[in-house]
């Protein structure tokens, strides 16, 4: 119950924005007995319930609040019997529809003859009585889809009780209290979420994640299946959760959902703290706060202003701040999975984001040094090159990205085989073109340097390191070494692909046999540079290949993940150096 405690302590910190609709968030929370709603006809009415005027809305008018009972928020197939309270589809409106009519006619009056009656009550019963909503809106060209959602605006009561029903709190109120009287003579029971006796709730509301439709996160109405069978006699030997519980958790996730989640092939992540606080975005990064990573190409620089962005985030955080994160799935269209869950302390959360970032980045190109997002590394490790992008399968991308945020939060070890996956991408640089090419490199020795720092506390720097003699490394050095040289002798009209990335793969496969073959093809394009040039080529691969016992069984065996880092290495230092300054060196 962990994940509903805090959507209601969640709910009980933000009480106070329950039933404010125009702010800068994209849905607002909905007090209890209430649920969000987009419609598609606004009927304006007088006091006396005459008819004013009715306009059809766009499909970008924000959603609504309305009153809903228990039954209605959880309405499927008996919807014909189940009207909202006062907003409802055009169909419920029309006497023609006679069991859909008299069930709302019904439902109305006695919220309108209750004493917990509000003047706008009247003014809407009496219209809807008079018959005439078809012909009205005909009048005024308003089409008439019998599946149109219709919400009322009435004037003329006063100050404070004009206007649109759905921004009137004392109207919010009034059903609040209306529906807890009709439930104070329900038997108390033990409410799981709370640890109180409350009055229990007999469904729970739908559509909380609205990708995921109708699905439900608490369900146990099937008395005939398997959802409870077996191992208990009735739903509330299974789990019983108040009234007031239900409505404010529901309602939290639904608020946290629609302004904070971020969707990755139809799962829904999110991440927030209960009490409001900003935090970043469990599958972004840390983001320019107080001075956050930006373009720099100097790691102790790049460390700075990393530990920078914590501090910003850190500052005026409580100690007893704490971060919840979840995702959610569905694999039906009835019921929504919990796949993640985990609580933290909002200082040790972000000191994990900073970890991460600290430890899985690399220097890409112009941009500096970066941290490569959760969906870039899933999206290079498992896509598919396509119109200019890699696009992985929803159901991959969901599930790795759900791997990703649980090493990230955890502090798991990075995954080997999306390690692997990225080195093997990589390792077909011809497949891709232009800045693509870049991405996929970056990210793949982000992903290495990553992986090594986590299972084996190997901390690759970012920058050349003549001195290293891993056999990996050093062939990834005389791969570079040859494009140079290749790409040395091109001029920018013949310019193509050079050798050394045409056997790349090969390459990684047979390092020894594959050099022999590009020292072989080199020799043409040499003789095309200037003798200062040439004479400094040779000479650094003479130095490579010396570290290299070349009498040595082993030379010829697949490289490690480590050669593209060297590749990356001798490549970004080569393109640092000017054909002038390279031979005085």
């Amino acid at each position: 119950m962990g994940l509903l405690q805090k959507a209601v302590e969640t709910y009980d910190a933000m009480s106070h924005r329950a039933g404010i609709v125009y702010t800068k968030e994209k849905e607002p929370l909905a007090p209890a007995s209430h649920i969000m709603a987009r419609p598609q006809i606004k009927i304006t009415l007088d006091q006396n319930g005459n008819f004013v005027t009715a306009q059809a809305l766009n499909k970008d008018t924000p959603k609504i609040i309305i009153p809903a009972t228990e039954e209605s928020a959880g309405r499927t197939v008996k919807a014909a019997e189940l009207p909202h309270p006062l907003c409802d589809y055009l169909r419920y409106l029309l006497p023609q529809n006679q069991v859909e009519y008299e069930c709302y006619v019904s439902q109305l009056s006695a919220w309108a003859n209750s004493s917990f009656a509000h003047p706008k009550l009247h003014a809407i019963l009496q219209y809807v009585q008079g018959g005439t909503i078809l012909a009205d809106l005909d009048r005024v060209g308003v089409a008439t889809e019998e599946k149109a959602m219709v919400c009322w605006e009435v004037n003329g009561l006063g100050e404070g009780l004009n206007g649109p029903c759905w921004e009137d709190k004392t109207l919010m109120r009034a059903f609040i209290d209306y529906t807890a009287a009709k439930r104070a003579d329900t038997p108390l029971l033990l409410c799981m979420v709370s640890g109180k006796m409350e009055v229990p709730a007999g469904q729970h509301p739908k559509g909380i994640i609205p990708i995921n439709g109708n699905s439900k996160l608490i369900s146990a109405n099937d008395s005939s299946g398997f959802t409870y069978r077996g191992r208990f006699d009735d739903a509330a030997q299974a789990a019983t959760v108040g009234y007031a519980a239900s409505q404010k958790a529901h309602s939290a996730l639904r608020w946290l959902v629609a302004n904070q989640s971020v969707p990755f092939g139809g799962r829904t992540f999110l991440c927030w703290n209960p009490q409001g606080i900003p935090i970043p975005k469990v599958t972004g990064s840390m983001g320019r706060r107080k001075g956050a990573a930006q373009q720099t190409a100097n790691p102790s620089e790049y460390r700075k202003r990393l530990r920078e962005a914590l501090s910003g985030w850190k500052e005026g955080l409580p100690r007893s701040a704490d971060v919840v994160i979840a995702a959610f799935d569905a694999a039906t269209t009835g019921r929504l999975a919990v796949t993640y869950y985990n609580e933290l302390l909002a200082s040790d959360f972000l000191d994990r984001l900073h970890d991460w970032e600290a430890t899985c980045c690399w220097e890409n190109g112009s941009y500096g040094i970066q941290s490569p997002s959760l969906f870039q590394i899933v999206s290079w490790a498992f896509g598919t090159p396509r119109n200019g992008k890699t696009e992985p399968d929803d159901r991959i991308l969901k599930q790795q990205m759900q791997r990703l945020v649980a090493c990230r939060v955890d502090r798991a070890p990075f995954p080997l085989d999306i390690e692997r996956a990225l080195m093997e991408k990589a390792s077909h640089l011809l497949l891709y073109e232009g800045e693509n090419r870049q991405k996929l490199l970056f990210t793949a020795c982000a992903a290495i340097r990553k992986y090594h720092y986590d299972n084996a506390k190997e901390e690759w720097g970012m920058a050349l390191d003549k001195n290293c003699s891993d056999r990996s490394y050093l062939f990834g050095r005389l791969l570079a070494i040859a494009e140079a040289v290749e790409n040395s002798a091109y001029t920018n009209e013949d310019r193509r692909e050079t050798n050394a990335l045409r056997m790349q793969k090969a390459f990684a496969l047979r390092p020894m046999t594959t050099w022999r073959l590009l020292e072989e093809k080199l020799e043409p394009y040499y003789k095309q540079l200037s003798p200062g040039l040439c004479q400094y080529y040779r000479k650094l691969t003479q130095e490579i290949v010396g570290k290299l016992s070349v009498s040595d069984s082993s030379l010829n065996q697949k490289l490690d993940d480590i050669y593209l880092l060297g590749y990356y290495h001798q490549r970004a230092y080569r393109t640092e150096k000017t054909d002038k300054q390279e031979p005085e060196e």
